[in-house]
């Protein structure tokens, strides 16, 4: 069937185009998007985590910038995996994954 035969097709097809470059808000595929969204920004949270920013503060700019709704346990949890696996490749030392304060009621450990 001929484009010009439906009106608004070709709109459609565009829209339908730029939905395939946005992740849905809830779907299966967006633990791809965040492992890869993690691993591409391995070297940048690294460093943010080596000057002492928190992990709140690295999700909240993730999540400004990219619109990814991304948690920050998510985060913690996928660069620990990543940091071990460049750890078993290259040799550098990776980062603690979790920091030894407080428990979640508050008192010391």
């Amino acid at each position: 069937m001929p484009e010009f035969d439906i009106p608004g097709l070709g709109r459609a097809r565009m829209k339908l185009t730029d939905l395939l470059k946005i992740p849905a808000k809830r779907s299966s595929s967006m633990k791809k998007v965040k492992d890869d969204l993690v691993e591409a920004l391995y070297t940048e949270i690294r460093a943010a985590r080596l000057v002492g920013h928190s992990w709140t503060t690295i999700a909240g700019a993730i999540k400004t910038e990219t619109k990814v709704r991304v948690s920050k346990e998510y985060i913690s949890r996928a660069f620990a995996l990543i940091d071990k696996k460049v750890e078993a490749e290259t040799g550098v030392r990776a980062l603690p994954s979790h920091c030894r304060g407080t428990t979640r009621s508050g008192r010391k450990r």
